[in-house]
């Protein structure tokens, strides 16, 4: 009886990944073709000018190429054969100082060479792991997003259900209303995280039309609180092209945070304008205020300002960073101004004019 045939079988790669391997290669290839390249032409401008000159501190250009671009061991060896021509230029040129002199200064000159490459390559691995660790916790909170918004969405049923139930208590109608609000931050924070992800990496597309930026706002304040926000618009209407659903998250921002940070009972004002041929969305409540320290800070990626007035309501600090992506996508941009703590706080979101549709360009 014959036996079986055993076929070999090569492990398979994926044809994305060979193409990494190879340009990773060719990118390698070029970086050392360009470091031995650097030190020779370093050498040959150092032996042919004069034992007036001296030219070893160039030879940190090649070493910092290599500790950045191919790692600790090609550095030090960069470092070593910048030593050891340094050694040679100066043999070859300085026929004033000694071979023994030569030799010890080029050695004093390795050693330094090589602590400033082991230093490069470190901080080149110190920032690496931190890009790392950054894109890690990226990924972590995009799950999380995922996961509540699929918890938020579960939530949001089960309320419905039980709000439907007959002869509920107040102390059950209360806590329906607080179960729907808390489902509402948990879906809130998860589209703020999925939203920075895309803005940031820049996966991400506008789908743009021309709208009435007055009539747009008038909706989103008559569905956020058309008791508390007090609308003034321009009479004429203010064209913008913009994304609308990206538009609306970043006024409704704008809205929810005036809303928050106010005292109960109290009125937001909201302005749309245009002023300097930029459309403007205007958001002036009277809120806990901003110092002037807190306004560098407030549009940044996790810009959580904490006071005694706001650490019950503080956010994790990313809907003003959203707002700040979305406008700047948009090619406009978002501001904040405040007297102080206590007097309330004036965000405008500055988007450019369109065109009225049908009239001349």
């Amino acid at each position: 009886m014959s036996q079986p045939e055993t076929a070999l079988r090569t492990p398979s790669v994926p044809r994305g990944r060979v193409a990494d391997v190879d340009v990773k290669g060719r990118q390698t290839l070029f970086m050392t073709l360009l470091v031995v390249f650097s030190v020779a032409v370093i050498w040959l401008v150092d032996i042919s000018s004069g034992p007036e000159y001296g030219f070893a501190i160039f030879y940190l250009i090649p070493i910092g190429i290599a500790s950045w671009w191919l790692g600790r061991r090609p550095a030090i060896a960069t470092a070593i054969l910048s030593g050891a021509a340094w050694i040679s230029a100066d043999i070859i040129s300085r026929t004033a100082t000694s071979v023994p002199a030569s030799i010890w200064n080029g050695i004093t000159r390795t050693v330094i060479f090589l602590v400033l490459a082991v230093l490069l390559d470190q901080v080149r691995r110190e920032r690496n792991a931190l890009q790392s660790v950054d894109a890690h916790r990226e990924e972590s909170l995009a799950l999380v997003a995922h996961t509540l918004r699929r918890s938020a969405t579960e939530i949001d049923a089960a309320i419905a259900d039980a709000s439907r139930a007959p002869a509920l208590s107040a102390a059950e109608r209360d806590a329906i209303l607080e179960l729907r609000r808390q489902s509402r931050n948990f879906n809130r924070f998860a589209e703020d995280v999925l939203e920075v992800g895309q803005l940031e990496t820049g996966h991400f597309r506008l789908n743009k039309g021309r709208f009435d930026l007055s009539e747009f706002v008038a909706t989103l304040v008559k569905e956020t609180d058309r008791e508390r926000l007090q609308l003034v618009a321009e009479a004429d209407a203010v064209w913008v092209d913009a994304d609308p659903e990206r538009l609306r998250t970043a006024i409704e921002h704008l809205l929810n945070n005036a809303l928050r940070f106010s005292p109960a009972g109290s009125t937001v004002h909201v302005s749309v304008d245009v002023r300097d041929g930029r459309a403007r969305v205007v958001v002036k409540d009277q809120g806990v205020g901003l110092a002037r320290s807190h306004l560098p800070t407030i549009f940044k990626k996790y810009g959580r300002i904490e006071t005694p007035e706001t650490r019950d309501r503080i956010g994790v600090g990313l809907g003003l960073y959203v707002v700040r992506l979305i406008a700047e996508a948009h090619g406009g941009s978002v501001s904040a101004a405040s007297v102080g703590l206590g007097l309330g706080s004036t965000f405008t979101l500055q988007l450019p004019v369109a065109q009225a549709p049908g009239s001349s360009q």
